[in-house]
């Protein structure tokens, strides 16, 4: 590696990570026909990126999630909320039409879970190819796993919460309650979170499609 390269590497700068997560993607995969499956996850994952109102960046596409990025100062927690509830209630109404149109589909088990973290990051560039590198990065996926047994939520780690102010933290999620949790990772120790339940916003969507 050339010194160029190294000192690319070297650059670090904090970073806001944002990643929707499909729930019920392997049931998707393995239990319908791989071109018509195709199709359905191409529109859902368009359907998140066009619903991003915070000008973040796509670092990666990964099946089921995509991670967005924004380095420097991370969005407020009223600017997270609007861009949650945007691209959940876009996703489900995708949903919505993509069952319409094809009676035979059923994705009701289908829905969105997000992780956002905070941390320094490093960017390197493979053969053009431009990547995010460091521990926070791989944390993040790490948290996808965790240790809450709902699927519909967002959780917020202690890393992104510190960098706003408590009163508008308890504030905002206005008619869910915000719960603490925490969970160790190898490596990594335990990581504190909070967490909201997105499950009362399906309810709209699902009084819509029964008329």
């Amino acid at each position: 590696m050339d010194l160029e390269r190294i000192n690319h590497l070297e650059e670090v700068e904090n970073a806001f990570l944002f990643i929707p997560d499909m729930s019920g993607f392997t049931q998707l995969i393995t239990h319908s026909n791989i071109l018509h499956s195709r199709t359905i996850v191409r529109n859902l994952l368009e359907t998140i990126i066009d619903s991003n109102i915070l000008n973040l960046k796509v670092a990666e596409i990964q099946g089921d999630s995509i991670l967005f990025y924004k380095f420097g100062i991370p969005p407020t927690i009223s600017e997270l909320e609007e861009q949650t509830k945007k691209t959940f209630l876009a996703f489900q109404k995708t949903l919505k039409k993509i069952e319409l149109t094809d009676p035979k589909v059923d994705l009701h088990h289908l829905t969105l879970k997000f992780i956002v973290h905070y941390g320094p990051v490093a960017t390197m560039e493979v053969k053009g190819i431009s990547k995010l590198l460091g521990s926070d990065i791989i944390l993040a996926h790490r948290i996808l796993k965790n240790n809450l047994h709902e699927h519909e939520y967002i959780l917020m780690t202690s890393n992104y919460l510190k960098t706003q102010d408590d009163q508008l933290n308890s504030q905002s999620f206005t008619g869910s309650e915000m719960k603490e949790g925490k969970v160790r990772y190898n490596h990594f120790g335990i990581v504190r979170y909070k967490y909201v339940s997105l499950a009362s916003l399906r309810e709209p969507i699902r009084a819509l499609s029964e008329k």
